[in-house]
């Protein structure tokens, strides 16, 4: 790769043209500079400390920030809470001041802090709540992350090291429906690569970093650096450098021991990936800058800026879209060389790139999954970059963790400015193709223009694959739909005969079922009793059965609307649905290269013709 760099610099520049070619060149550095990067940051990803139990009687607080997330969102995480094993203290921190959260924490079970005012959004909320409280670790989750029971089994223990600040845990999500999952195979969504390889690579460096939830925390170590950081916006990795340069250490450690809800439309996930990069940009500027903040090794240095090269992306994706444009529209190359040349060099380069990617990324690097959310983030992050120029003060914006009505109109203005790109690319080429047609004669080598028409097709094809994904999703579901086989009963007081079936999905509201005999129209008053692995009965009414057809296979599927669902029967519901069925397992290291590569075709394939097919998962 960097032989190709050379020969581009040296063998193929354009003098007549010379400041677009160093503008492709300098695209095509950064793309080197970024995996040469990324290979170093993840040569190892095997674990760098053992596992131990924690001690018994360790002071332990678990403190979970709510702004104006939905009451149901926050009891699922107050569930996970109570469940889990190890003794600790719940807090629910209410930056809202509701008084339906203050009775929901006594209900169940929990401590409730307000604050006489916003101030520093989360990280604001979080000191005051440090000042309040005594434990000597503090467990944060945010208001939508449900921790497993062992949650602090597995993690307290590496505690035993004096200077360990916090360890992270990845954060994985059960809404396998949302924009960022890939609906063909939904163990993976598009934050992966980072909290599967990439965090458990930084541990090596010492640089693994704070991204607030799901984590465990010293008290010792916050007090030490003031608190949580109130500079920016991205107030997790602002601290994780303050604790750096203070000495001490992080650790990483890949397990999902806790799952959350991901943006469920695009909306919300650019509004995330924004404040991601708006922050970013902000500590990057600052006197805490890791690239020259005191007490940081060079190794640390190295990984902080490699992840800040993340948002530097889009400039690069910005360049590979305008260059084939500006080709096309002016007849100006950015490079004079023989194609048959170019190809013998670039083709390798290309293969090799994405050969060793798929090496590194361990089974979970997705070429054509990643150009596709690049391209849909490309906006936002050079909106971010108005922040490395302006010092503008900046709010803190939570993620919307559900939808209303108006979603669809959201979603597609969301994506205007992609539709309009994709529009600039084609007229473009149209431009050209007329241009070629009136005059007769191409503008430079046959080869070239082949090759410039199909860059700006693909580009225009990834781009336009994003906005089809974000039309095709359906989010008329107020309640996430869980994958299951339970078996079941529907009874009712009409039918002195139960009917048996199989549960398939479920959910807070409803279900579906699979029965062996149709539901006679006589029934009434329905209720559904069906066995977990937690509970050998669950008992819940039925407010209206929505539709029954006939399967093939002589069958009956049933669609339930749930009643209202209170005390006993609303608390075993929330531990099912939300302790007990979100799981994922990792299988990084376990796919051959070869076959990596298969599915890297198989995907482009798919992706080619997947979101013009009615997307059902999780609607159902």
């Amino acid at each position: 790769m960097v032989y190709y760099l050379w020969w581009r610099a040296t063998q193929t520049l354009n003098p007549e043209a010379i400041v677009f070619s160093w503008v492709l060149w300098a695209a095509e550095a950064f793309g080197v500079l970024n995996f040469i990067l990324f290979s170093w940051m993840t040569w190892n990803i095997a674990p760098t400390r053992p596992y131990r139990p924690p001690k018994p009687g360790l002071t332990v607080d678990i403190f979970i920030p709510t702004y104006n997330e939905d009451l149901e969102i926050l009891e699922a995480t107050l569930s996970g809470c109570r469940l889990i094993t190890y003794p600790h203290t719940t807090y629910v921190l209410d930056d809202g001041r509701r008084p339906a959260v203050q009775e929901l924490a006594r209900r169940m079970g929990c401590e409730y802090i307000t604050r006489p005012n916003n101030q520093h959004a989360k990280a604001g909320n979080i000191n005051y709540a440090l000042a309040q409280t005594k434990g000597e670790f503090i467990v944060v989750l945010d208001a939508d992350m449900i921790p497993k029971p062992h949650f602090l089994e597995r993690t307290l223990g590496y505690f035993e090291d004096e200077k360990l600040a916090f360890v992270q845990l990845p954060q994985e999500f059960y809404n396998t429906d949302s924009i960022q999952h890939d609906q063909r195979s939904t163990v993976w969504h598009e934050q992966s690569l980072f909290f599967r390889v990439i965090q458990p690579g930084k541990n090596y460096s010492n640089s693994a970093f704070w991204c607030g939830s799901p984590s465990v925390l010293r008290r010792k170590a916050l007090e030490d650096v003031g608190g949580v950081a109130t500079e920016t916006i991205t107030e997790d990795i602002h601290t994780s450098v303050r604790l750096h340069s203070r000495g001490w250490s992080s650790y990483f450690v890949r397990e999902p021991l806790a799952f959350g809800i991901a943006p469920q439309t695009v909306q919300a996930y650019l509004l995330q990936r924004l404040r991601w990069a708006q922050g970013t940009m902000q500590l990057y500027r600052s006197k805490e800058s890791p690239l020259w903040i005191r007490g940081l090794s060079l190794r640390q240095r190295v990984s902080y800026f490699a992840s800040f090269l993340a948002y530097v992306e889009s400039l690069q994706k910005f360049a590979f879209i305008l260059i084939p444009i500006w080709i096309m529209l002016f007849n100006v190359l950015p490079m004079q060389v023989e194609m048959k040349t170019f190809f013998l060099h670039w083709v390798p380069y290309f293969a090799l790139n994405v050969l060793a990617n798929q090496i590194n990324g361990r089974g979970v690097f997705r070429y054509f999954k990643s150009e596709i959310f690049s391209f849909l983030r490309m906006v936002v992050f050079l909106q971010s970059y108005l922040v490395l120029i302006f010092r503008k003060p900046l709010k803190f914006k939570v993620t919307p963790k559900s939808v209303d009505s108006s979603v669809a109109a959201q979603e597609r203005r969301a994506v205007r400015t992609h539709q309009a790109i994709i529009a600039l690319i084609l007229i473009s080429m149209v431009i050209c193709l007329i241009q070629i047609y009136l005059t007769r004669s191409f503008p430079f080598p046959t080869l070239a223009l082949f090759f410039v028409l199909f860059w700006s097709f693909y580009n225009a094809m990834v781009i336009l694959f994003g906005v089809l994904e974000v039309w095709k999703r359906q989010h008329h579901r107020k309640h996430y739909r869980f994958q299951v086989n339970f078996p079941a009963l529907l009874q009712s007081c009409t039918f002195n005969q139960p009917i048996q079936a199989r549960l398939t999905n479920l959910s807070l509201s409803g279900a579906r079922l699979v029965c062996r005999s149709a539901i006679p129209s006589e029934c009434s008053d329905f209720s559904l009793n069906f066995r977990t692995d937690r509970y050998a009965q669950i008992s819940v009414p039925i407010r209206k059965i929505v539709y029954q057809r006939r399967l093939l296979n002589g069958r009956f599927e049933v669609g339930l609307w749930f009643g209202e669902v209170e005390g006993e029967t609303r608390r075993q519901l929330f531990e099912v649905l939300f302790v007990d069925l979100p799981h994922v397992e990792y299988i990084c290291d376990s796919v051959p290269v070869w076959r990596r590569l298969l599915n890297e075709l198989a995907d482009f394939t798919d992706t080619s013709f997947y979101p013009l097919r009615r997307n059902r998962r999780g609607a159902q």
